[in-house]
């Protein structure tokens, strides 16, 4: 169902189908979001929508105050959602570090023979694939009969393993067999770097907040214990890189 987000009477249309047994809300970080999101939690709760699924982001920075800008977003978002949800059931699923935000390794640094973040690279995160928070969501969607266990929860997601930078380099020089080195930059380098690949400044700045959580072990949190029984997060990032990897371009020269 296509509709503008920004748009009342758009989202309520969407809502407009037979049978309505739950949904999903997830949308990229963006200075619009929490305007949409809430225009999104109106109309389900108008359409009698009996269980919604929001994807929110990191718990420990999601905060009114929070010096991450997109984690202010996040909890104006679900303090609408817990102050509008009428009879509406509902779950906010807290993914860790994305598999995907590598994506900019491999189509930028990698290439170069570098992975760089600002971050020791021996510092471990339990990140994961977002296609396992997907399957969590469709998961926690499809157990109808379970629903008021998972009503107005907060469930961490991580994967099933610990990495550091240095680990993914040694996965990617694995797989494209020739060295990749761990660089650890500064945080304003690396903002500088994400604005030229095409991020927002806002964003650039605010993502590079996850740094230092990465560095202090914020990133080292376990999976809520219902999601573990329900349905476990399971992909690895050597998965996920022997995915991507053939997809890098070939350094200079060759």
């Amino acid at each position: 169902v296509a509709c503008n987000p920004l748009d009342a009477e758009s989202v309520r249309a969407a809502f407009d189908v037979a049978n309505l047994e739950g949904a999903v809300l997830t949308s990229a970080n963006h200075k619009g979001q929490a305007e949409a999101d809430k225009l999104f939690i109106d109309a389900a709760v108008a359409a009698g929508c009996p269980y919604l699924v929001k994807l929110g982001t990191i718990q420990s920075y999601t905060s009114m105050d929070s010096h991450v800008e997109y984690g202010r977003f996040h909890a104006d978002i679900e303090a609408h959602l817990a102050s509008h949800c009428g009879s509406m059931a509902w779950t906010v699923l807290h993914p860790n570090w994305f598999f995907t935000n590598h994506l900019g390794d491999i189509f930028g640094t990698v290439p170069k023979g570098i992975v760089v973040y600002p971050v020791d690279p021996a510092a471990k995160a339990c990140m994961i694939d977002p296609r396992d928070v997907g399957d969590v969501a469709a998961a926690l969607l499809l157990d109808q009969e379970n629903v008021a266990k998972y009503d107005k929860k907060h469930f961490d997601l991580s994967g099933p393993e610990e990495l550091s930078v240095s680990d993914i380099a040694g996965l990617y020089k694995k797989q494209l067999n020739r060295d990749i080195h761990p660089v650890e930059c500064s945080s304003d380098d690396w903002v500088a770097g994400a604005i030229g690949a095409g991020f927002e400044p806002w964003f650039a700045a605010a993502v590079a907040h996850n740094f230092p959580l990465w560095r202090d072990g914020g990133m080292r949190f376990a999976t809520a214990a219902e999601v573990m029984t329900l349905a476990p997060p399971r992909r690895t990032m050597s998965a996920w890189v022997e995915e991507w990897a053939p997809r890098s371009p070939p350094p200079a020269g060759l």
